[in-house]
């Protein structure tokens, strides 16, 4: 990381900016998902090998999934698709964005959980301009520490533009989630493009909080009251969203730390990730139409 940012501070600053850095992603994931979590209950079968960098294939009935790569504005964007297996259908679509280690199987895994509840997900790999993610962990966080947010943001725009071309989804219903880093990525597209309407970072903060005012999303913003560090900025977002009349609910989860969704991770909480899991699927259903 230091050969790649030039110093450590430089790295800590940038994720720091987007909710990540201090040792707030996990490290080291488990082989399996835990028991009773999402993930086990809509894709048992499915590999979880956090930090690995080849496609998993769909193990999740009735669900189509696969490395798809479409044009960047600097260079192929790759990401993993997955769509319920319903020919000539049109879905409501989500662009899932992944924490400080890159695309890995949990987050395929979570594509994949979508498309199970009616969704296209599209799980774009933010480390595409450095040829996609790496089987070392330290090394994505330190290509995504050093990358311009800005490009970034850019192949966010590029990803909304590829869902809006794709026949199975239903136009103007498009939507973000993301945790961590991809909490903060999530934030930033909502108020890139005008095209979300509907957003739900997980443990995200935000880099420009006057730039709500130019959001048509509707945010779900989630966090776990023991992230004191990011759950902190959820009251200058709250304060924002509501100077600006936006629709928005901020959901804090008791006992729950950063990263308690990840259910390969050690800071995985059953009872919140399954709650916020829930409320994730109401909000998108309520505002991403089906068409």
């Amino acid at each position: 990381m230091l050969i790649i940012t030039g110093s450590i501070p430089t790295t800590a600053s940038v994720l720091l900016a987007l909710g990540c850095g201090g040792g707030d992603d996990d490290k080291g994931a488990k082989a399996t998902s835990a028991p009773g979590s999402p993930a086990a209950t809509a894709t048992a079968a499915s590999p979880s090998a956090a930090t690995s960098s080849t496609p998993a294939a769909s193990a999740t009935p009735g669900v189509d999934a696969k490395e798809v790569r479409f044009k960047g504005p600097a260079s192929e964007i790759i990401a993993y698709l997955a769509i319920p297996a319903k020919a000539g259908a049109k879905f409501p679509a989500v662009v899932v964005i992944h924490e400080n280690r890159g695309l890995n199987d949990h987050i395929r895994d979570i594509a994949r959980r979508y498309a199970a509840q009616g969704f296209a997900a599209l799980a774009v790999d933010l480390v595409s301009r450095n040829g996609g993610t790496k089987a070392d962990d330290n090394q994505n966080s330190g290509l995504l520490g050093a990358a311009n947010p800005d490009d970034l943001v850019a192949d966010l725009l590029a990803s909304v533009e590829y869902l809006k071309a794709q026949p199975f989804v239903v136009p103007g219903s498009l939507g973000v989630t993301g945790f961590c880093f991809g909490g903060g990525y999530a934030w930033e597209l909502a108020l890139a493009s005008p095209d979300i309407k509907a957003a739900v970072p997980y443990y995200g903060t935000i880099r420009k909080l006057d730039d709500i005012a130019k959001t048509k999303a509707a945010v779900l913003a989630i966090y776990g009251a023991d992230d004191t560090r990011v759950t902190a900025t959820s009251e200058p977002a709250r304060a924002k969203l509501t100077e600006y009349g936006k629709t928005f609910q901020i959901k804090v989860y008791a006992g729950a730390n950063h990263a308690f969704f990840n259910d390969t991770g050690p800071r995985y909480n059953e009872a919140a990730a399954k709650d916020a899991w829930q409320l994730t699927l109401e909000w998108f259903r309520k505002y991403l139409p089906a068409g």
